[in-house]
């Protein structure tokens, strides 16, 4: 083994990335990391952090050529968090970042001086529009898509597959808030769809029997993949960062977050209904309908939703073999955390919840 490893981590600005990036420095004092950056979003007083203004989207990846040589010269692994993740962004743009962008760091691995390792960070939602079980495994989903973000996701997957010299793919559920106390830093699209129905602007949900919502917390994801992105015994593999048996049915979670909800008198007397579950055709149908008379708020609201919702009509169970044979350690039931999730989110501001 080198006296020390060099690695090129993307996606270190972000939430998640940045808690990667500190328990990976964290358990290993030899590792050296140059971060992927766009302009001048980093600054560390950690000597072991090296910042690399790059871009995803860019030929080369934007680096200038001194630093195109440290990199190709030192760089051992490739942990690749970065992506496009809004969900209705076009196919185009969530390919240009998040499969194009992968294919460029592919090819800055394969030249390389050292044979580079690549952990790719994907999602479990690369299943698409699959039911059923989910295995840790691969094949295109034959049902096709929910969104691009899924789609451009899943062809990445294939990218590293096919092109790296050892990979590991750690595809991590929904994450709703940081940890088990349910705190809330990073607002998505699971947080605005919870508001509008608190607020009851939508009358009516996707879901069917067997329906869950599988979700995870930041400091599991991050734990998982500082743990697993450079072991060993972890390439080839596909990992599921999913909560699993833990996913929480859709009606239970329907009838305890509107319950909490209700210990609000004054949320208790505006009577919102809880949504009505439906399948995916009569909801395509609510749908149109709102698209020809609806007024144009809630023709914003229902679009937006229409970019992810699908997916609790569509149930899945994530298989974590691999995570808990490699980690010796499932994720927490959804259950554990998903109510103080709900009261931190009621708690933010409107200011911040809207932005």
């Amino acid at each position: 083994m080198r006296a020390e490893r060099s690695i090129l981590i993307t996606g270190a600005t972000g939430l998640l990335g940045r808690a990667v990036l500190t328990r990976l420095l964290a358990a290993d004092p030899r590792l050296r990391a140059f971060v992927l950056v766009r302009g001048t979003q980093w600054s560390s007083a950690d000597a072991r952090i090296i910042p690399v203004s790059g871009d995803l989207c860019a030929d080369g990846l934007g680096i200038v050529p001194d630093e195109c040589a440290a990199l190709r010269r030192d760089v051992t692994a490739i942990v690749h968090l970065a992506a496009n993740t809004t969900f209705s962004t076009p196919l185009d743009r969530a390919r240009a970042v998040n499969t194009a962008g992968t294919q460029r760091l592919l090819e800055l691995a394969h030249d390389c001086i050292h044979p580079v390792h690549v952990a790719y960070v994907s999602t479990a939602f690369v299943a698409g529009r699959l039911t059923g079980m989910i295995e840790e495994t691969f094949g295109a989903p034959t049902a096709g898509f929910v969104n691009a973000y899924e789609q451009s996701k899943y062809e990445a997957e294939e990218l590293v597959r096919a092109q790296a010299a050892s990979w590991v793919i750690l595809r991590s559920s929904t994450v709703v808030c940081d940890d088990a106390g349910g705190r809330v830093t990073q607002l998505n699209a699971v947080h605005r769809a919870l508001r509008l129905f608190h607020d009851g602007l939508v009358a009516m949900m996707p879901g069917v029997a067997g329906s869950t919502v599988d979700a995870v917390t930041t400091s599991f994801v991050a734990e998982a993949i500082a743990r697993l992105a450079l072991r060993d015994d972890a390439s080839g593999q596909v990992v599921h960062l999913c909560a699993g048996d833990g996913a929480l049915p859709l009606a239970e979670l329907l009838d305890i977050t509107y319950e909490r909800w209700a210990a609000d008198p004054l949320w208790r007397r505006r009577l919102i209904a809880r949504p009505a579950l439906t399948d995916l055709a009569t909801y395509g149908l609510f749908e149109r309908t709102i698209e020809d008379v609806g007024d144009p708020s809630l023709k914003r609201l229902t679009r937006a939703l229409s970019h992810f919702v699908p997916q609790l009509a569509l149930p899945k169970l994530f298989k974590t073999a691999n995570a808990e044979r490699l980690l010796g350690y499932g994720a927490s039931p959804v259950r554990n955390f998903w109510l103080p999730m709900v009261d931190h989110l009621l708690a933010i501001p409107q200011r911040a919840r809207a932005a």
